[in-house]
């Protein structure tokens, strides 16, 4: 899984698989899900971000997190 911000758009990405996009949903005018071949969700973008998201209140909880080498921190 990959979350990075866009400044530039005010545009959060969830990336949630590496497999390509086969179909995209708008849910509403600022949430955008993307969809494997499987109908699997593989992103979520949410635009607007500021307005939507309290960001000074980020938590992960009960997420094994990883490096960016993909080496399980902590282990």
């Amino acid at each position: 899984m990959k979350i990075q911000y866009f400044p530039e758009t005010d545009t959060l990405a969830i990336e949630l698989t590496n497999k390509p996009v086969a179909s995209t949903d708008a849910i509403t005018n600022v949430l955008i899900l993307d969809y494997d071949e499987q109908g699997k969700p593989v992103a979520i973008t949410l635009d607007n971000c500021s307005k939507n998201v309290d960001s000074v209140h980020l938590q992960t909880l009960n997420l094994p997190l990883m490096s960016s080498n993909y080496e399980q921190i902590g282990s």
